[in-house]
């Protein structure tokens, strides 16, 4: 049975995030520059000089994985649990090989492009403030998909559902991304989605260093003309950072 891990899921290409708000009593301009701002504190390439352990769990059982860039190429997953047992050597090797596949570092993957996934995917003119204190920011937006502008049907899915943002002021940076919907959607007839459930949280890695993407969930429950169910639910979890650089 092929093993895959969360990297990022969709429905209709649902996903997240920002661009242009109203003017918040902070040293940006606008909510705008503040999410971007917060965005660009995240290092999504903390693969290449951290080592971690990465738990993923779904329909395909609950995996436990190590990365270490200091090993060569191809040996740098370790499959540590399956289920909480130690894994068959098959299993190892199809865990390594199915990480591998992943490429990181490819163009698709860096940071830049990281950062305008975020920035293409929240309604313009959305942002709102909820909540501040002097902890921080919470805001809410209406989710988009600019890389389908033609599917009314999924747009009309997103705008349906809440988005919501907390940026921490000590440091400015992201803590989580949320979009849910609070109530069952019905997108054509005879389909409803009973719930959907995108959720990211980010946090310094280890005590001052970089601001890395902690967990991932996704969940989906969703019915079209009594014969199709869809009832999925998958989370990954990123813990015990360890520097493995040159030197910091």
């Amino acid at each position: 049975m092929p093993m895959r891990t969360i990297a990022r899921p969709t429905f209709t290409a649902l996903v997240l995030f920002v661009t242009t708000a109203a003017v918040a009593e902070t040293t940006h301009d606008s909510y705008e520059s503040l999410f971007e701002s917060a965005i660009n504190a995240i290092a999504w390439d903390i693969h290449e000089e951290w080592a971690f352990t990465q738990t993923t769990s779904g329909s395909e059982g609950d995996f436990v994985g190590r990365y270490d860039p200091r090993g060569p190429a191809g040996q740098r997953w370790t499959l540590l649990t399956i289920d909480g047992r130690n894994p068959t050597d098959e299993e190892a090797a199809r865990y390594v090989e199915d990480k591998d596949g992943e490429h990181f570092g490819d163009n698709d993957d860096d940071e830049e492009g990281k950062n305008n996934d975020v920035d293409a995917m929240v309604e313009p003119g959305t942002l709102q403030l909820v909540e501040e204190t002097n902890d921080y920011w919470l805001l809410s937006f209406v989710p988009t998909d600019d890389d389908d502008e033609e599917d009314e049907v999924g747009r009309k899915v997103l705008q349906r559902m809440s988005g919501t943002v907390k940026i921490i002021k000590d440091g400015e940076y992201l803590t989580f991304i949320d979009i849910r919907n609070e109530k069952p959607i019905r997108p054509k007839i005879g389909v409803k989605m009973s719930k959907f459930l995108m959720r990211m949280t980010f946090g310094p890695a280890i005590d001052d260093g970089p601001v890395v993407m902690k967990s991932m969930d996704f969940a989906i429950k969703l019915r079209a003309f009594l014969v199709v169910r869809v009832n999925e639910a998958e989370s990954i979890r990123f813990s015990d950072f360890e520097y493995a650089g040159d030197g910091r």
